[in-house]
């Protein structure tokens, strides 16, 4: 094998060795960081996505093996034996995280622009030449794209708020969400951001990938999305041998603490620094964490487990408490930055102790599939089984069907929404409930009083592949609601065709069928 084989030291963690061809890439466009683990079953895929890409030899591929001990080196060797464009990163002994590996594949970079991808995960076969050409014609810092989940029950889309809509040219805090789902996935950026700024992941078994992503955001001037399908997000069997899915609840919440530290003391411009703690407590610790307080709870009559139960609530809101304590010192309300009007109802039970009421409330979120709803001056409030002032939470928005019929080969779908937002929809979205990448877009608006009809050609809708979707309205470009259909609507059936059938789910929504 015609390679350079030379060892480098980093006294804080581990010895490792470069190998590499000779005829190594010249003067590459795009650098790509995979660190590896351990991952004989799924690695061959995941490089061949890369090798296969569009831009092909012009991508520098660093994967750095973190003290393999399965079959994943030998394959590493094989491929690195043949393929020039690789850089293959040896280290003597497993550090515990993904932290140094990757931080050693942005050391090692030597491209303008660099990428991530995990070892289970995998490139559409053009994604980083979309993602390329999208920084060079923008001069942008930082671009990101549509990410498909893929699980053995079908697929999603992660973090809508990236891929639903063209953007070029625009601040980071211009995306309300713009700190949600931050991975390494799917995303391109200008190497010297990272460099020049000395941005590295933090060596933590979880949210280390956050921090960094946020670290970058803040660095960045302005940023692109595209709609374009860039990454392969695998979740088939949920991946039970990774380092995520193996780190305990609690723990994870002890890391996202210093991610939150790590941030209340970073010198940060006003407005991005409330973005980011917003999303870290509210997201993290009540959409993420509190969340689930319902769950500790089992039917279990042996007092072993109601003991265990009991121990687990108080290991729960202990760390909640100490997590929380975070934002006594700010000079603001982080309530008054959250999304979700429950989270901000959770936080006040939460502090006035009233765990049972959170339990309460987050079991019937839960497991109460279809919720009854009060609406007052243009808002809608989920009725909730809590007493005043609890008993009535706003929801962002709410929409339904009030009405289908069929009018010269057109569906006509009449509708009502209610929320601050209602004026903001802009799109009638169906998407194909086996593939949800695979969706169709019908431009809809509203008047004021939030009443609209839609007109759908029935033509289209039975051009469309078999398969049933939901349905949804989208607003503020990347937010969505599902129509509800409250009661029996016999009109339903009148607008029926042989190919195409709307239909009301067990969860009173909206859903098309075409046959």
């Amino acid at each position: 094998m015609n390679l350079l084989s030379f060892a480098l030291k980093n006294k804080n963690v581990s010895d490792y060795e470069i190998i590499q061809h000779q005829s190594k890439t010249i003067d590459p466009l795009v650098t790509v960081v995979t660190p590896v683990f351990n991952n004989a079953a799924t690695i061959k895929k995941t490089i061949d996505s890369v090798l296969n890409q569009t831009l092909r030899d012009q991508i520098e591929y660093i994967l750095v093996d973190d003290g393999s001990t399965d079959k994943t080196r030998s394959i590493l060797l094989d491929y690195s034996s043949k393929h020039p464009n690789i850089k293959l990163a040896l280290l003597k002994r497993n550090t515990g995280t993904p932290a140094f590996p990757r931080n050693l594949g942005i050391e090692l970079a030597r491209a303008p622009y660099i990428s991530f991808l995990d070892a289970d995960d995998w490139f559409e076969l053009s994604g980083l030449e979309k993602l390329y050409r999208v920084l060079e014609e923008t001069g942008d810092d930082y671009v990101v794209g549509k990410t498909v989940k893929i699980r053995t029950d079908g697929t999603s889309i992660v973090g809508e708020h990236e891929s639903s809509t063209e953007r070029r040219n625009v601040p980071p805090a211009s995306i309300p969400h713009i700190f949600h789902h931050l991975g390494p996935r799917a995303r391109m950026m200008k190497t010297r951001i990272i460099k020049d700024n000395n941005i590295q992941f933090p060596a933590m078994k979880f949210a280390e990938d956050k921090q960094f992503f946020m670290d970058v955001l803040a660095c960045c001037k302005t940023i692109s999305t595209t709609k374009e399908v860039i990454y392969y997000l695998n979740r088939q069997n949920e991946n039970n041998g990774s380092l995520t899915s193996r780190t305990n609840v609690l723990d994870k919440m002890k890391c996202n603490q210093k991610v939150i530290r790590y941030f209340k003391e970073k010198e940060l411009d006003s407005d991005i620094k409330k973005m980011i703690l917003n999303r870290l407590f509210e997201f993290d610790c009540f959409t993420g964490f509190i969340n689930r307080y319902h769950t500790l709870r089992t039917n279990s009559p042996t007092y072993k487990q109601k003991a265990n139960d009991y121990m687990k609530r108080k290991a729960y809101t202990w760390t909640m408490k100490k997590t929380l304590k975070a934002a006594n010192d700010l000079d603001y309300d982080i309530t008054d930055h959250f999304f979700k009007p429950i989270n901000k109802v959770c936080y006040e039970l939460f502090k006035k102790g009233k765990y049972s009421e959170i339990e309460e409330l987050f079991r019937w979120h839960a497991n109460e599939k279809i919720k009854s709803y009060h609406f007052l001056e243009n808002k809608a409030f989920f009725i909730t089984p809590l007493q005043d002032p609890y008993k009535y939470i706003q929801i962002p928005m709410y929409a339904e069907l009030t009405d289908c019929i069929v009018v010269n080969d057109h569906i006509q779908l009449h509708i009502k929404a209610v929320g601050d937002n209602s004026v903001c929809i802009n799109e009638l979205l169906l998407r194909n409930r086996q593939s949800q990448a695979s969706e169709f877009i019908v431009q809809a608006s509203v008047q004021n009083n939030g009443e609209g009809v839609l007109s759908l050609p029935i033509d289209w809708i039975n051009s469309l592949p078999k398969s049933v979707y939901n349905i949804y309205l989208r607003y503020n470009d990347y937010q969505k609601v599902q129509l509800h259909i409250p009661k029996l609507m016999e009109s339903l059936k009148s607008a029926q065709h042989k190919n195409c059938h709307l239909y009301s789910t067990i969860n009173q929504n909206l859903a098309l069928k075409v046959k």
